[in-house]
């Protein structure tokens, strides 16, 4: 019953704590660092050197011994002068959230930041890392004013959908790791996360149109189609010589016919079971279509993609597969 009544309270702290976090730093695709987000603590090994000190003084003080309190002082004085180093060395640096590419789940997003200074000298040693990330924190220097550093910070992805940019740790403990300086910022940044595509021995099934008429486009056949540059092992019949005879390059004839049939993505007939599994099953020959340059379309409950091909005709395809059935955010 305790250990259940400490969990609620320390669940309703952390909670509170963050929403007030949240309150200091608003969502944004640029932070500066100043002195009203920026926090500074001793670290255990700074709690450590304090505690040294203030043995030594307090044997000083009872043996009255100049040197041992001189030695304490020295190092109290260390200390204070290290609060200052260490918080300067974060201070006045600008973050801007640049691009992020998608990527398939299981994947590790890369978000790209840029870094600059308004400092005349170099901040050193600086991490980033996610919050409840698992992926090792990023290190980091950013050189003086002027210059502006470029770094990327991988998020893992589990699950398909738009996955938004978490909370960002920033801190540092350099020079002499006495104190821990940090802060949190918040981005307006998302990724589109795709379903894994896994690999489906079963062709979707070829499907007409209304009008039994499709238009998917093969190679051969008796109509012409255009020329394209020659290639080492094309046959001799389909140069185009005429073309040659006039000195305008070596180019062969292309023939093709339109088939009355189209390739078509279809949610109900794929052969895998569970949603899941059919929108990966669904993304593998996406892919594989857009690499053979197949004309495709998509059909899945709520939503009709017409046959087409393109870097743009992909893109549309696997965005309505990452978001079926979503509207949320991870």
């Amino acid at each position: 019953m305790a250990v259940k009544y400490f969990s609620h309270v320390a669940a309703l702290w952390q909670r509170r704590f963050w929403a007030w976090m949240d309150r200091r730093s608003r969502v944004s695709i640029l932070h500066k660092l100043t002195h009203k987000n920026l926090y500074i603590l001793p670290t255990k090994r700074g709690g450590f050197f304090f505690g040294i000190t203030f043995v030594l003084w307090l044997i000083g003080t009872n043996y009255q011994n100049n040197l041992v309190l001189a030695l304490s002082f020295l190092m109290f004085s260390i200390f204070v002068v290290s609060i200052i180093h260490t918080f300067d060395n974060l201070v006045h640096l600008t973050f801007r959230y640049k691009s992020v590419d998608d990527v398939f789940a299981g994947s590790d997003a890369h978000f790209e930041f840029s870094v600059s200074s308004t400092k005349k000298r170099w901040s050193d040693a600086l991490t980033l890392s996610w919050q409840y990330g698992v992926l090792n924190d990023v290190w980091l220097s950013v050189p003086p004013i002027g210059e502006t550093v470029i770094v990327e910070l991988p998020l893992q992805t589990k699950k398909r959908g738009w996955v938004m940019g978490k909370r960002m740790r920033v801190e540092t403990c350099y020079p002499l790791g006495l104190f821990r300086c940090w802060t949190w910022l918040r981005w307006d940044a998302q990724v589109l996360v795709y379903p894994n595509p896994i690999t489906a021995d079963q062709l979707p099934v070829m499907a007409t149109d209304d009008l039994g008429d499709g238009m998917h486009p093969v190679s051969g056949g008796d109509d012409y189609t255009g020329m394209r540059p020659y290639h080492p092992g094309d046959t001799p019949k389909h140069i185009a010589w005429k073309v040659y005879a006039r000195e305008q390059g070596l180019y062969v004839k292309e023939f093709g016919q339109n088939i009355s049939q189209e390739r078509w993505l279809d949610f109900d007939s794929i052969s895998v079971t569970g949603v899941e599994e059919k929108l990966s099953a669904l993304c593998f020959w996406a892919l594989r279509f857009h690499r053979e340059d197949e004309n495709y379309g998509l059909k899945i409950p709520g939503l009709t993609i017409s046959p087409d091909k393109g870097d743009a005709h992909k893109r549309a395809v696997l965005t309505a597969l990452a978001t079926y059935g979503l509207s949320t955010y991870e």
